[in-house]
């Protein structure tokens, strides 16, 4: 009996434990910005639109078209802006915060995204690998632009904060040749079949312009939308994309349609009456 009681035990606290870790493992996005057309591909619920405060989770393919952006904050506080004309799916997203274990994997099909990597990767127990068909960039914890053409199948990083590694991959998914280390104001790009290219410095000028092109929210955007309330993370800023990293302070929430005001019929005038003045004569007192 006593043996029984202690297999019980043991086998609720395995369950206990798994469910503990599948629950600490489920991770999910929710889109903070979308301009445009932004769609969001589910292998079990196919395809719909992306609005502000929908979540996104791993195995979803969040699609941009021509002139439109999205930007999606992750639960662990990781952002991901994409850009226009861009296809990345979000093939792992897995954080257990009882064993450490962290495991990020984007698949950027087509286009461009931006991230703003705020949890710390050791590229081993821990990593946030972005990949393409002929490349896959590795980073620990930093602000970078990756894209991917698929006409000339080339892939390319610039890095604003931190250091990416970039490694150049054949048809088989290896490594060809040696990774190279993208740092801070730096950019590189690798051919198919061919290792990257040594990084080469850019101008604070071309890295303003990099910035103010790929930035999902920028200063004097009034078109944005930016969820508050119930289901939206308190996670954004408006300098989280910014060079410099410099604190700015918190958006203002701008509506996307005027509000329905219902008027009725204008009240007559009111009429205001002198008050009227009440004279008390004093009664004789009688004898």
């Amino acid at each position: 009996m006593k043996k029984q009681y202690l297999s019980w035990c043991v086998l609720g606290l395995s369950l206990f434990l798994y469910q503990t870790s599948a629950f600490a493992e489920q991770m999910y996005g929710v889109f903070m910005v979308t301009k445009g057309s932004v769609k969001v591909q589910n292998s079990k619920t196919g395809t719909s639109d992306a609005k502000v405060g929908v979540k996104v989770y791993e195995g979803d393919t969040v699609i941009t078209a021509a002139d439109s952006r999205a930007k999606i904050v992750m639960s662990d506080r990781n952002v991901i802006n994409v850009n226009p004309e861009t296809k990345i799916q979000i093939a792992k997203y897995q954080n257990d915060a009882a064993s450490g274990k962290k495991n990020v994997e984007l698949n950027l099909l087509e286009g461009k995204v931006r991230n703003n990597v705020e949890q710390t990767y050791d590229g081993e127990k821990s990593k946030f690998l972005i990949k393409t068909p002929t490349a896959v960039a590795g980073v620990r914890g930093t602000q970078f632009l990756a894209g991917y053409n698929p006409s000339t199948q080339m892939t390319s990083i610039v890095t604003f904060k931190g250091a990416v590694t970039l490694a150049s991959l054949n048809s088989r998914g290896q490594i060809v040749g040696s990774a190279v280390l993208v740092r801070k104001g730096e950019a590189t790009s690798a051919a198919p079949n061919a290792p990257p290219e040594a990084p080469k410095s850019m101008s604070k000028e071309e890295l303003k312009k990099m910035d103010a092109d790929t930035a999902s929210v920028s200063k004097g955007d009034g078109n944005r939308e930016i969820a508050s309330g119930a289901g939206a993370p308190s996670l954004v800023t408006a300098g989280d994309t910014s060079v410099n990293n410099a604190p700015e302070a918190p958006p203002q929430i701008v509506p996307t349609t005027r509000p329905n005001v219902v008027t009725g019929p204008t009240p007559p005038p009111q009429r205001f009456e002198p008050k009227t003045k009440v004279i008390v004569r004093p009664q004789p007192v009688g004898n």
